[in-house]
């Protein structure tokens, strides 16, 4: 007897920054997903929680730039790196830093980021 497997959803997250963003968005789906080089009806399903994320991080970049989703958003909410996220974590001080701020709550944690932000900006004005 042989086990067939259960199909894996997107998480629930995941799938209502999407459905928000399609909703703010005048294409189709039909649209998006050709733009996003995948099918409609795996954007279909994936919507209604039938498939599970595209395995690609190509295919979730490019949705987000069609939706005009913030960079990254999208691959937070599916709890997954995004190209940044891996590149920062190839830093030297990257992990000691995570473990600094592990024990913050977040509060303390939405300061450090407000901070973050204004040294971004501050010593790399032209990046976003």
């Amino acid at each position: 007897m042989t086990t067939q497997q259960q199909p894996t959803t997107a998480p629930d997250r995941f799938i209502r920054r999407l459905r928000r963003a399609m909703s703010g968005q005048p294409l189709s789906l039909r649209s998006v997903a050709k733009q996003a080089g995948i099918s409609p009806g795996y954007l279909s399903r994936l919507l209604s929680g039938e498939r599970g994320l595209p395995d690609d991080d190509a295919t979730i970049t490019k949705l987000e730039r069609i939706l005009e989703i913030p960079r990254g958003e999208l691959f937070d909410a599916a709890a997954r790196p995004d190209a940044t996220t891996k590149t920062f974590l190839k830093k030297e001080q990257a992990r000691p830093l995570m473990r600094t701020l592990e024990p913050l709550n977040e509060a303390d944690m939405a300061k450090v980021l407000d901070m973050a932000q204004k040294l971004a900006a501050k010593y790399h004005p032209d990046e976003k």
